[in-house]
């Protein structure tokens, strides 16, 4: 005879860079024995992890590759929060030397865009590098390094065109060997215009504030971006 079916249960969110309604379903126990070999993994291990996880926990229904790296991490939180706990027990640091113990709920979790932050860069009064976010393997793999070709790549890989008043030349029509040699003509100056765009990028943010019983200082901490949550 055979065994009954469970229903799982189904949650909505919404995609912080579009506004689109997205449904999905917390991690299984299968997928949840995955979830516990990230701590082990590699960087490019984990990034691969956090994309198919997310990709069969939201029924196939986006394209994860397209997807900019704030929007995966925040439907990883909320996955975390669904399967997991909405709460996340964090350590927080006082400068009188107590480490204080708190909590935060994941789905007080907010994307956190900087005012003036744009991903049109004008590089000179004329020209302007118009730039893709980019995906999570991108992100996971960056965080790692301080390879500053690994930055020259990320950069290349994420430029969707260059424009001036009257023309505009999409990235897809140029080879690589030509993009990079537009770059390297970028001054110094011009070039860390380029760097800020991925510094000030959307974030996944949450304010932590805890009184230290030893001190009674008053903290008030963010933790920013994936690699700063306990998941």
């Amino acid at each position: 005879m055979a065994l009954p079916k469970l229903e799982t249960p189904t949650y909505e969110l919404t995609l912080p860079s579009t506004g689109a309604k997205l449904r999905f379903r917390p991690f299984l126990v299968k997928e949840h024995k995955i979830l516990l070999t990230m701590s082990e993994a590699d960087n490019s291990e984990v990034a691969r992890i956090i994309r198919e996880l997310v990709d069969v926990c939201t029924f196939n229904t986006i394209k994860i590759s397209e997807l900019p790296h704030f929007d995966i991490e925040y439907i990883f939180m909320h996955l975390r929060a669904k399967s997991i706990s909405e709460t996340v027990e964090v350590i927080v640091n006082c400068e009188c030397g107590e480490k204080i113990d708190t909590t935060f709920n994941i789905e007080d979790l907010k994307v956190v865009k900087p005012e003036g932050h744009s991903n049109k860069i004008m590089i000179n009064d004329e020209i302007g590098i118009e730039l893709n976010y980019p995906n999570i393997d991108d992100v996971v793999d960056i965080f790692a390094t301080d390879d500053n070709q690994k930055v020259i790549d990320l950069i290349l890989k994420s430029i969707k065109a260059i424009y001036n008043q009257d023309e505009y030349w999409s990235a897809k029509d140029q080879t690589k060997e030509e993009l990079e040699e537009f770059i390297f003509s970028l001054t110094k100056t011009q070039f860390d215009k380029l760097e800020q765009f991925f510094v000030t990028a959307p974030k996944i943010v949450q304010t932590i504030e805890c009184d230290c019983p030893k001190c009674g200082k008053h903290n008030v901490s963010k933790l920013e971006g994936l690699q700063n949550f306990f998941v």
